[in-house]
């Protein structure tokens, strides 16, 4: 009976407050023709924010628009408005598709391919929400068959959910022997569902090995000062992607503990690297992680002295890794959306 009561008034919310919004995106889907000869693409815009140009979300924009046969580029705005008029755009995050229904209704009228990563419902981007903002989609690209499912289950219309793995790039992240070294890598910015307290114990109960961590305000980690004064752990800041595969190149094992994912894209550009994983099942790991061969699984409520173990299988492990991921580069990726804008 709760839950119930709180999707009524989820939805009622998104009736009264939000859904106004997009007036204008109702009214002009009156008189949309999926038929329409405008949807034949040509030229196709890769939207992002200004915020995201030093970070994963702006690499992949570059990378993919990159790679495209058509005639891409991309657009940086933080607010997300003054959309250039192009046949096609592709959001690289849900909720960006949301604010540009809303910035500019007419879009409704091209094609649109929407990135979802991973569920991040909020008061404001609720699921009701999201739901119905993605639903006015061409497509919609789920990271892995799991969030395909659950977005089903969520009320997306199941005919335009495509499932693509994101890329990573196969010149910018080389191969390196990991026998030279014996570092435990993690790559991401703090969040709850990063799962920090598993990666303090861990990093607390494993001297043995050093740790480093790549990422972004890990200071709002109520014990960062305490993880600060390991000696086994060393915190690499806001580093700009281009550093990424020097990190990379000095790590043996990369630990990626998530409590929920989409990919995560640092598990594969670890992989691309030669790294051997040691990742919760979460995202596509399932999906590209052969469990004891080219990486370890564990559950996502795993206890610290379960991952500590599967920390040093990995270590005695000498299977090379790179391999088993090398489909998934920038240019495959970037073939396949571009077949779906001309669907």
């Amino acid at each position: 009976m709760e839950k119930v009561t709180t999707d009524f008034n989820e939805r009622m919310y998104f009736l009264f407050v939000h859904k106004w919004k997009y007036f204008a995106t109702i009214f002009l889907n009156l008189f949309r023709n999926d038929n329409d000869s405008i949807k034949r693409v040509k030229t196709v815009t890769y939207i992002a924010r200004e915020k995201d140009s030093t970070w994963i979300f702006g690499a992949k924009v570059r990378r993919l628009s990159k790679n495209s046969k058509l005639d891409a580029k991309v657009h940086l705005h933080n607010k997300l408005r003054n959309l250039p008029d192009t046949d096609g755009y592709f959001y690289i995050y849900q909720n960006y598709f949301c604010r540009c229904l809303r910035s500019t209704p007419s879009i409704i009228y091209k094609k649109n391919i929407v990135m979802f990563t991973h569920p991040n419902w909020s008061k404001k981007y609720s699921k009701t929400h999201v739901v119905w903002c993605l639903n006015q989609a061409d497509y919609v690209i789920c990271l892995n068959s799991n969030i395909k499912k659950y977005l089903i289950e969520c009320g997306v219309k199941p005919e335009i959910l495509v499932v693509i793995h994101i890329a990573t790039s196969d010149s910018k992240f080389q191969k390196h022997d990991r026998k030279k070294t014996s570092i435990v890598g993690l790559c991401s910015g703090h969040h709850v569902r990063k799962n920090p307290d598993l990666i303090f114990n861990i990093i607390k109960n494993h001297q043995k090995r050093e740790f480093w961590l790549l990422g972004s305000n890990w200071h709002r980690y109520p014990r960062f000062e305490e993880i600060l004064a390991f000696p086994n752990f060393k915190y690499l800041e806001d580093q700009p992607y281009e550093k990424f595969p020097e990190f990379y190149d000095k790590v043996n094992v990369f630990l990626s503990p998530s409590l929920l994912e989409g990919g995560p894209v640092p598990l594969l550009e670890a992989m691309m690297s030669n790294c051997i994983p040691v990742a919760s099942k979460t995202g596509f790991s399932e999906d590209i992680i052969e469990h004891g061969k080219n990486g370890y699984l564990f559950d996502t409520d795993a206890n610290y002295n379960e991952v500590i173990q599967l920390i040093e299988e990995a270590f005695r492990n000498d299977n090379e890794i790179r391999s088993t991921v090398s489909e998934h580069t920038w240019k495959r990726c970037s073939e396949k959306i571009d077949q779906l804008f001309l669907n």
